[in-house]
């Protein structure tokens, strides 16, 4: 049995071998060898995971500095898993008391956001976003939606893609 599943291996290596020699280029990235699900990133996997840039244009309640670091801390090749832990981690440091909206600047949307306390710019690999930490207001998304494109947590209520916003 071992004989057979060492030969089924190498024969394998060598068909792999002579694909790759011969411009199997089109093959399905299946094809390759795929680690266990339990297997630690690669060197190569991490070297994906994007790291954001942010820049705090105005912070009335100091938050911006704890807000900036927690974003830029964030490590992942899935945009709208991003954009979900950057409004997580904007909500959370900013004590829980402000509603928090992030948006892809390249959509289009309409903001009547009252009470703006922080405004931060967030680059995430090609796409900025902008991030408000806001006390009310309205917010619309009149561009594609999706969590790629925008997230927000806080008090209020959704029609569509327009959400109004309350104080706690």
């Amino acid at each position: 049995m071992r004989t057979t599943l060492r030969t089924k291996t190498a024969m394998a290596g060598l068909a792999l071998s002579a694909l790759t020699l011969l411009g199997a280029g089109s093959l399905p990235v299946q094809a390759a060898e795929r680690p266990t699900q339990d297997a630690p990133l690669s060197a190569q996997a991490e070297a994906k995971a994007v790291r954001a840039q942010v820049t705090v244009a105005a912070d009335h309640i100091g938050a911006g500095a704890a807000i900036a670091k927690a974003i830029s801390d964030l490590a992942t090749d899935d945009r709208g898993e991003f954009v979900k832990e950057a409004v997580n981690k904007a909500f959370e440091h900013a004590g829980r008391r402000y509603n928090v909206v992030i948006m892809n600047l390249s959509q289009g949307y309409e903001n009547r956001l009252t009470g703006v306390k922080l405004y931060a710019t967030v680059k995430w690999a090609r796409v900025y976003y902008g991030l408000w930490v806001a006390e009310a207001g309205q917010f619309t998304n009149t561009g594609d939606g999706g969590y790629i494109n925008w997230g927000y947590r806080g008090w209020f209520e959704r029609h569509g893609t327009t959400l109004t916003f309350r104080q706690p």
